[in-house]
This record gives C-alpha cells, sequence and structure tokens, in this order.
C-alpha cells in the first residue's frame, strides 16, 4: 500500500513539473495552468472478474418437475385398536399436509404405471415425532421408489397419538393425473 501512494507522488510530481515550469516562464507562449487547464483524473478501471468465477462450472439443471401424481390415504390399521377416527386423526394430521413430497416419489415409477398402493409399517412413540418405518409394500419393486416411501415417511414429524405409543399400517393410493 505504501509503494502506491509512492508511485501515485512521483508520478503526480513529474506529471506537474513540465507545467510548473512552464508557468514560471515569462512569455506569450506559454498558457497559464489553472484548474481547467489541468488534466481530469482518469476513471477507475472496470472491476475484473476473478479467474475463480471465471471458469466456474454452471449450475447444474433443475430436476424435470416429478410426474402429476394425486395421493390419498386408503386404509389405516392401527394395531390393538381402537380403530375409530379419532384414534386416526393425529396420524393422518402428521402425514396427509405433506402429500405433495410424497408425491414426489411418482418419478420414480415406470411411464403408464396405473394407480398403485403403498403401505408402510411405523411406530410412533408416545410423545410423537419422528416414526419407525418398516415392512414396505408396493407392487412396484424399484428399489428408488420404495426407499424414496420410506424417506417420506421417516421425514415425518408425527404429532402425539392419542393412544400413546402406536404400531400402526399405513396405506396410500398413488393416481397418476
Amino acid at each position: 500500500m505504501f509503494r502506491r501512494a509512492a508511485i501515485a507522488f512521483v508520478l503526480s510530481s513529474s506529471s506537474l513539473a513540465p507545467a510548473c515550469s512552464r508557468s514560471q516562464e515569462p512569455g506569450p507562449s506559454a498558457p497559464p495552468v489553472t484548474a481547467a487547464s489541468s488534466p481530469a483524473p482518469e476513471p477507475a478501471p472496470a472491476p475484473v472478474a476473478s479467474a475463480a468465477s471465471a471458469s466456474a462450472p454452471p449450475a447444474p439443471p433443475a430436476p424435470p418437475p416429478p410426474p402429476p401424481a394425486k395421493v390419498a390415504t386408503i386404509g389405516m390399521h392401527v394395531g390393538g385398536g381402537p380403530y375409530d377416527e379419532i384414534t386416526k386423526e393425529p396420524l393422518k394430521k402428521s402425514v396427509e399436509p405433506r402429500f405433495a413430497d410424497l408425491a414426489a416419489c411418482f418419478r420414480h415409477v415406470p411411464p403408464g404405471t396405473k394407480a398403485i398402493d403403498v403401505g408402510v409399517d411405523l411406530v410412533v412413540e408416545a410423545k410423537g415425532g419422528r416414526a419407525k418405518v418398516s415392512n414396505p409394500r408396493s407392487p412396484v419393486k424399484d428399489a428408488a421408489f420404495v426407499a424414496c416411501v420410506v424417506s417420506f415417511y421417516e421425514s415425518v414429524e408425527f404429532l402425539e397419538p392419542r393412544t400413546g405409543r402406536t404400531v400402526v399400517s399405513y396405506s396410500v393410493r398413488f393416481t397418476p393425473l
């Protein structure tokens, strides 16, 4: 930083020296040095892109949107009962608002597939939270589809079940739109 200042001073002094010497010489040919006749400051150079940003790879393309599918709860069996809607309500309220996320799994289903039913077994602890997911059931044997469905259920934060620790078999239907 000190060197730049010194260089700027030297350049400024050397560029002013001829003008100063001319202004001190009497004679009609030497124009007086005024603020209007002094050279205008040079504009600041435009910022230069760094080598890292110039060679950065382009962002990967966005994944294609999932095929349109409707997801609906088609069955729920609460182990040991009761089997009423009041008991099932906290489970449905935990899962159904996120059906759009579950529908994204349909992108792993072969094209032309008609409606498919999928089920999993869940263990939801008395305080709610994430369930333990097991025994996925699906006619689609694609490992990516099954893993997606299991991952979805593992990500759900379940509300506190009405009957304490709950074991439930939860089934849904995927219907292409």
